[in-house]
């Protein structure tokens, strides 16, 4: 259907409520845009692992778990926040190429991403669990990389859970082995 395509009105029948109440709290459909970017930027980072958890999960754990834990979702205790993040990022995926606040955001996350994952990646070599010749830079991309392809896929469909695409799972084994030969044992 499409942003440009929704009204109001179809919020209303959607969420099951009067178009009247919407417009009590937003004045357009656009405030209502700008209300859950400005949630999604809050609340983007609320479940990614520390970073003092991620360092000690580089000096003990294996592949599989590390790279899990950076492919961090939006899996939350409170199931109506879980919901409105996944919906939140459909909306941001879907707009990606027509609308520069949810290009915006997006790059900015993924920035932050990149650093977050890099500086524990080099952690993981100064402290000598990870090859000093291992490319931490490449696979950081990689990582991030194979996180928004599945996002795109996963967000494409409606009905999408979180670990639900067996492309998903084997993706992420994929990504785990290649970080497997970065790992000194």
């Amino acid at each position: 259907m499409g942003y440009e395509n929704v009204t109001i009105r179809d919020i209303a029948k959607k969420v099951g409520i009067n178009a009247a109440t919407i417009y009590y709290h937003y004045e357009s459909k656009d405030k209502i845009l700008e209300s859950a970017y400005e949630y999604y930027s809050i609340h983007y980072f609320d479940t990614r692992k520390s970073v003092e958890f991620m360092k000690t999960l580089i000096e003990t754990a294996g592949a599989d778990e590390i790279v899990i834990a950076f492919a961090r979702n939006f899996i939350s205790d409170d199931q109506k926040k879980y919901v409105r993040m996944i919906l939140i990022t459909k909306i941001i995926y879907m707009r990606l190429f027509q609308d520069t606040t949810a290009n915006t955001i997006f790059t900015e996350h993924n920035a932050n991403d990149t650093e977050y994952v890099m500086g524990i990646l080099q952690y993981g070599i100064d402290v000598g669990r990870i090859h000093p010749d291992f490319d931490i830079e490449a696979f950081t991309g990689i990582l991030i990389g194979s996180m928004v392809a599945l996002g795109v896929e996963g967000f494409s469909n409606p009905d999408y859970s979180v670990g639900q695409l067996d492309r998903e799972k084997r993706m992420l084994a994929m990504v785990s082995r290649l970080f497997a030969t970065g790992l000194v044992p």
